[in-house]
């Protein structure tokens, strides 16, 4: 299995780096370190004085790994971050891609490079925040405290399987948070009923009891528990709240893929990445293809 790292040498950068080799050193998988430049290689054949500039950086950073005893490849990149980096984990069935938080570096409202990497690549992403508490985790000090956004959606369930692989690193404590609106739930169960003073108490722990079952299929080393709030107003707010107030250190989020940067500016993904203090892991579900009936054999024509 592999670990993919995008680095482009800040802070950030290192902490993913190190994030990314205490994990791949935990389960004995290659790392690979890659950076992305815009623009193409040249024509020539040649490397650019930039293009050297940057592989001898990569080859820097991991030989230091490789004493270590980690496997380490290096790649260059060319072209669109998201496309590039897409194309790599594709190629070699990465498991994991991990990125520096950089959305404090950029002050617009308009997609940074984690947004369109989010939505460009198909593997789950990690973006780390800091690499304290992973330290800690790898090292078998603590648990990782994460909270898991869950609903009742194919994406949800998709998040809560990926939580079973990462268990296999260390320890997790999860808080599953599923924020809901009693009106809306009921006329989801119950359509045009009138609903009663009763009613909420009743979807609540019905709610409940669907959460737990889910998360029963999780291995036995991970402590979770099931907690609803009711909100309104903009889910990334929300949760990124109860984030905060729990001092979790990461968030999981099941995603899908978004055509157009409208959908995408106003996603729940997109706030969180903007917004989140601690880091955050999102997983695309892959969308579930109609069935296809066989088509029946022309008939012969006479």
């Amino acid at each position: 299995m592999t670990i993919v790292c995008a680095t482009h040498f800040t802070i950030s950068s290192s902490d993913a780096t190190v994030v990314a080799a205490h994990l791949a050193r935990r389960m004995k998988q290659k790392l690979w370190l890659v950076t992305v430049v815009p623009g193409v290689p040249l024509s020539t054949g040649r490397t650019s004085h930039r293009d050297k500039t940057v592989l001898d950086a990569l080859h820097t950073e991991a030989g230091v790994l490789r004493q270590e005893g980690l496997d380490v490849e290096v790649s260059l990149l060319h072209g669109k971050v998201d496309r590039a980096l897409g194309k790599l984990c594709k190629d070699l069935d990465a498991r994991l891609l991990v990125v520096g938080d950089s959305s404090q570096a950029h002050t617009s409202p308009f997609a940074t490079p984690v947004d369109r990497i989010a939505y460009g690549v198909s593997v789950p992403l990690l973006v780390v925040h800091s690499m304290r508490p992973f330290e800690a985790w790898a090292k078998g000090e603590r648990a990782l405290k994460v909270l898991l956004a869950i609903d009742q959606t194919w994406n949800s369930a998709v998040a809560r399987d990926w939580l079973a692989g990462l268990a296999a690193y260390g320890p997790l404590d999860v808080l599953a948070t599923h924020v809901w609106l009693p009106t809306d739930e009921h006329a989801r169960r119950h359509g045009k009923t009138p609903m009663t003073p009763a009613d909420e108490g009743a979807m609540a722990e019905e709610i409940t009891a669907e959460a737990e079952a889910a998360l029963r299929t999780l291995p036995p080393h991970v402590k979770w528990r099931v907690q609803l709030e009711v909100g309104r107003g903009h889910l990334g707010e929300l949760l990124l709240e109860l984030a905060a107030r729990e001092q979790v250190d990461v968030m999981v989020l099941g995603t899908h893929q978004r055509k157009g940067l409208l959908s995408r500016l106003t996603s729940t993904s997109h706030q969180v990445l903007a917004d989140a203090i601690m880091s955050v892991a999102l997983v695309p579900a892959e969308p579930i293809e109609p069935k296809r009936e066989p088509r029946p054999p022309e008939q012969e024509r006479r």
